[in-house]
């Protein structure tokens, strides 16, 4: 306890006081020395001055032992009277009178100091205890009134230091083993935000003589009454805090809770009174926590109970029968919802109420409270099941079949009954109940889980369940008339032993009348010969006013899996040892500070060490110095039960060499969830490191090459599914991740068309071996197909198995569309030569029709002879146009492009398709801009688009029944835009995506190439303009041509008639 009555020396007011007076103690000594010499010598004047000078000596003492102790007096009294007695020695003025004041002054002195000092020690040890006293009543009260442990914890401490006026106070828990203490709360005077690891408890648990470790051993109060009497490490440290130490354990039961440590940087401040009421302290404390636990673990029970509570009132209420609890006193303790629908009163409105007073009609109502309480008081047997009437709420009276239950305490008195019951007012529903009641009854026995048997009075088995059966091993008729103890049977006890037939305790269930619960035992089945563990619970049943139980109720309930899942645990613990001292790999065990605690014999092989050696060392020590920090935190992690696998460390060999090892640690977990151990396996990479760095270098060259590559590469396990590929079949397939392709069958990445024969040379790989320069249609994951010409070889393992195969692949879809485009011009030029011999041919007939129709003209006919000739004259002109427009397009002319008229364009090749639009009923309505701009175009390559476009339309509107084609024309910006739509099946969104994609086609095989829209759209593309499709199936297709204006003078009206053909 810290001493701190008074201010310090020189701040103190009676410093002024004492020193006065001790001026003028010496002012009148000087006075006496130098005085004249007839006054020197008068003897009075010598009395009267020394007498002065002592009583205020005395006075100077006293005040001196009353502020600042006895010692500070003693000094203060040296410091005036010695000098003074040298001074009148020195003068010759020292005579026995003087001397003899001098003694009187000096006892005097001591004793009125001696007598001040001991006061002062009585109140200052009064004040003291009744601090001690007041702290006492603060922690009293915190423990009362504060119901968390760790907030009443942390006051406790704040108490001691502040209103104990210690310097350090702290309290420590036990650790699992009850061999040390770890600091939690602790408070230091006038530093109250100390952190925990600055915070002298620490330092306490490394004190000399280990007083914190004696009061764990001894479980008794430890007081150090100077801790600066031992040699002592950091003493600086120390000393600021500590110079004296009292610790007392925290007792919890019979276990160890903790420690309280009080701390003073003065010595000896502990009398037997404090620490008989700091001992008081840490046994307050142990009833606080243990307050603190039990009300959390009343609250936790409270919840329970409640939530159990309000699951039993659920199933009382889903019950289709009245059920009801009595107490002792006849009050309604419990109800369910079906009781108070039967009685018409509301729940509130029972529960509490006098049954017998309030539901029971008058003329049954003494006979009944009377068999109710002889049956309350064990007088009288309970009735299992009676009939009986309730008054409901509006007078009715009902009857009711009741079934009694007797609700026992603790002692086995019974405090209460349970009635459920059933409405039979009626005798029909009464019959129907108990015929319901007698089928849950026995689907009930029939289906539940336990065996279960009824043996008569004498013992013999008279009914069993199918459960049963199977324990016993036997069907129901060789158990139904059998004796339970008849000696067919083999009992087992716990420990193994024979059960004799007679002690199985059905029999003892027979023969006490009492109920037999939780046996554990054993039963031979017949069938497999086994034992088969149950655990039994016999139940005697009773008739009324008999005392002999006539039957007895037996539920075995198979625990078999239990008892083999222990006994595979023993064995798996053996298993355990066997395989960490057999074990290849080094096996470490160290506990949460990384010290080990046990090791196999491996660790001598591959790191020179014997399990002895290192039993006790630290793990981080045999860590190379580059991983140890990385190490420590694993371990740190591992405190806080996370895991660690497959870190590549370096260890240290005993002979200084550094091993390369692969370590996987986990935590070993208590009961409770909390670190026990670390279980390392250690294994020698050393080799494996050499060989893997040189795999990797060997597999880098090995990729470099295989992505270097220009041809696609893709390696396939021997299902056909890819397992590998190169940037090159990355890029080839439109992906940017090679997990769009990894995993999937190779046959999806080929065309239906060509699916069968890839198929083919797959199944045929181990026979071929190889394959060159297959080609094949092949599917993007996008759905765009492209030309692959494919080379592949087989992949064989050691043993010449099938390992995979692997292909290369060359993307040809642009030489195989010039090919297509080729052939297509070859046709195209044949048909020209036979449009311009057939044109030839046909002009000369159309020339005399023409000639000759003119020359008729001239002459003067009748009026319809020359209607019909103007007639002939005019078809013949037509027909004449027709072959000129069909020598025009059939002629291969170069690529010119020059300022052309759009709407003339769409004119021709309507011109063309006239025949076949009228003779296929379709309509084709143009709406041309009449102001349209000139374009620069190649008139013959525009004039091959407009007629792809419109065939293609022409070709899925022959089904319509209305089919019609609308071109439009018009300008936006500086932009001619041409509008194809037809109202055929329309196109889906799927294919709208791949309709310009060279040899896509949607029709049937043989109808088309799927390069028509293709070369469309690089013409389009070629006249720096854009094409695209908008379509909604079922609803047509509408093509737009987008092409840039010429810088020229748009069109006259009289140039672009605006017409419909049809």
């Amino acid at each position: 306890m810290t001493k701190q009555q008074f201010p310090p020396l020189f701040k103190d007011k009676y410093f002024t006081y004492v020193a006065g007076l001790s001026v003028l103690v010496i002012v009148l000594g000087l006075y006496t020395v130098f005085s004249p010499p007839d006054l020197v010598q008068n003897s009075n004047w010598q009395l009267f001055t020394t007498s002065v000078e002592a009583a205020t000596t005395i006075i100077i003492i006293a005040i001196a032992t009353w502020r600042w102790g006895f010692k500070v007096s003693m000094f203060w009294a040296s410091g005036i009277l010695i000098p003074g007695m040298l001074v009148l020695v020195t003068l010759n003025l020292f005579k026995p009178i003087t001397f003899l004041l001098v003694l009187i002054t000096l006892g005097a002195s001591s004793l009125v100091s001696l007598i001040i000092n001991n006061h002062r020690r009585v109140i200052s040890h009064e004040e003291n205890l009744n601090q001690i006293l007041s702290m006492i009543r603060d922690i009293s009260h915190h423990i009362t009134h504060i119901d968390n442990e760790e907030e009443l914890m942390e006051r406790i401490c704040e108490r001691l230091v502040y209103a104990g006026r210690y310097q350090v106070a702290w309290i420590g828990y036990a650790t699992p083993d009850q061999q040390m203490v770890e600091p939690r709360y602790h408070a230091v005077y006038g530093q109250p935000h100390l952190s925990a690891e600055t915070c002298p408890a620490h330092h306490c648990l490394h004190l000399p003589g280990e007083p914190i470790q004696q009061a764990i051993k001894s479980r008794s109060l430890i007081v150090v009454p100077d801790i600066h009497s031992q040699p002592i490490e950091n003493y600086a440290t120390h000393c600021q805090y500590c110079r004296s130490l009292l610790c007392s354990p925290i007792d919890f039961g019979e276990e160890l809770l903790g420690i309280l440590c009080v701390c003073s940087n003065k010595p000896d401040v502990f009398g037997r009174e404090e620490i008989s009421l700091l001992r008081e302290v840490s046994q307050d404390i142990s009833l606080g926590v243990e307050k603190i636990r039990r009300r959390r673990e009343l609250a936790r029970t409270e919840i329970r109970l409640k939530e159990e509570r309000d699951k039993a009132q659920l199933y009382l209420d889903i019950a289709g029968v009245i059920i009801v609890v009595l107490n002792e006193d006849e009050t309604v303790a419990q109800i369910n919802k079906r009781g108070c629908q039967i009685l018409g009163y509301e729940y509130q409105d029972i529960l509490g109420q006098n049954w017998f007073e309030n539901f029971i009609p008058g003329y049954r109502r003494l006979i009944k409270r009377s068999m109710y309480k002889q049956i309350i008081s064990g007088k009288t047997e309970l009735p299992e099941r009676y009939m009986d009437v309730v008054l409901t709420k509006d007078g009715q009276e009902k009857v009711i079949l009741w079934h009694s239950t007797a609700i026992r305490s603790k002692n086995g008195q019974m405090s209460s009954i349970l009635y459920s019951g059933e409405d039979v007012t009626e005798l029909k529903h009464t019959e129907e109940a108990l015929r319901m009641s007698e089928e849950k009854y026995h689907t009930l026995f029939e289906t539940m889980a336990q065996g279960a048997i009824y043996v008569d009075n004498k013992g013999i088995i008279i009914e069993t369940n199918p459960a049963a059966n199977t324990i016993f091993g036997r069907h129901e008729s060789e158990l139904l008339g059998v004796n339970i103890a008849d000696p067919i049977w083999t009992y087992v006890h716990e420990d193994g032993s024979i059960m004799p037939p007679g002690e199985n305790p059905v029999i003892a269930a027979l023969k006490t009348g009492k109920a037999i619960r939780n046996v554990f035992m054993g039963i031979k089945n017949n069938l497999s010969g086994e034992i088969r563990w149950v655990n039994l619970f016999a139940l005697p049943l009773f008739r009324i006013n008999q005392e002999n139980s006539y039957m007895v109720y037996t539920t075995f309930t198979d625990i078999s899996r239990l008892k083999n899942a222990r006994d595979a645990l023993t064995r798996s613990e053996n298993r355990y040892r066997s395989i960490f001292e057999t074990a290849a790999s080094i096996i470490i065990s160290f506990d949460r500070n990384g010290i080990i605690n046990d090791c196999n014999m491996r660790i001598q092989e591959i790191l020179g060490y014997t399990p002895a050696e290192m039993l006790g060392t630290n793990f981080l020590d045999i860590i190379h110095e580059s991983f140890r920090d990385e190490v420590r935190n694993h371990i740190a992690s591992l405190n806080r039960g996370d895991i660690i696998y497959n870190k590549d460390c370096r260890m240290l060999h005993k002979d200084g060499q550094y091993r390369d090892v692969m370590v996987n640690c986990s935590t070993l977990l208590d009961e409770h969830g909390s670190v026990l151990n670390a279980i390392c396996i250690i294994s020698d990479m050393t080799e494996q490191k050499q060989t893997h760095y040189a795999l990797i270098a060997s597999e880098e060259k090995i990729r470099s090459m295989f992505n270097g590559v220009n041809e696609g590469i893709a390696v396939m396990d021997t299902s056909g599914y890819v397992t590998e590929i190169n940037q090159t079949m990355l890029k080839m397939n439109n992906c940017t991740s090679k997990d769009q392709l990894i995993g999937r069958h190779a046959l999806e990445f080929v065309s239906l068309k060509d699916r069968d024969m890839a198929r083919s040379y797959m199944n045929q790989a181990d026979s071929l071996n190889e394959i060159r320069n297959l080609e094949l249609r092949c599917l993007r994951p996008d759905g765009t197909e492209y030309f692959s010409q494919i080379s592949g070889a087989v992949l064989r393992g050691y043993a010449g198995e099938i390992k995979g195969i692997i292909i290369l692949s060359v993307d040809i879809t642009e030489r195989k569309q010039i090919e297509q485009q080729l052939i297509m011009t070859d046709r195209m030029a044949s048909v020209g030569e036979l449009a311009s011999g057939l044109a030839h041919e046909i002009n000369n007939p159309l020339t005399g029709i023409v000639g000759f129709s003119e020359l008729l003209l001239m002459n003067e006919l009748e009026e319809s002879i020359k209607e019909d000739v103007q007639t002939i004259h005019r078809e013949a002109l037509r027909a004449a146009e027709v072959v000129r427009n069909l020598l025009t397009f059939a002629r291969q002319q170069p690529p010119t492009r020059e300022a052309g008229d759009i709407n003339l364009s769409i004119h021709k090749v309507l011109e063309l398709r006239k025949h076949d639009h009228r003779i296929n009923n379709i309509r084709c309505i143009t709406e041309l801009d009449p102001d349209l701009p000139r374009v620069m175009l190649d008139f013959f390559q525009i004039q091959q688009v407009l007629i792809n476009i419109i065939i293609n339309a022409e070709f899925f509107l022959r089904l319509k029944e209305h089919p019609q084609i609308i071109i439009k024309t018009s300008q936006h910006n500086k932009h001619v835009i041409i509008s194809i739509s037809d109202n055929g099946p329309g196109i889906s969104p799927e294919n709208i995506k791949r309709i310009f994609d060279p040899f896509f086609t949607t029709k049937e095989v043989g109808k088309g190439t799927g390069l028509g829209l293709s070369i469309c759209h690089g013409i389009i593309e070629e006249h720096n303009g854009r094409i695209y499709v908008e379509s909604t199936p079922g609803n047509g297709a509408t093509f737009r041509i987008e092409l840039p204006v010429a810088d020229i003078q748009p069109l006259s009206t009289a140039e672009t008639p605006n017409q419909t053909a049809g």
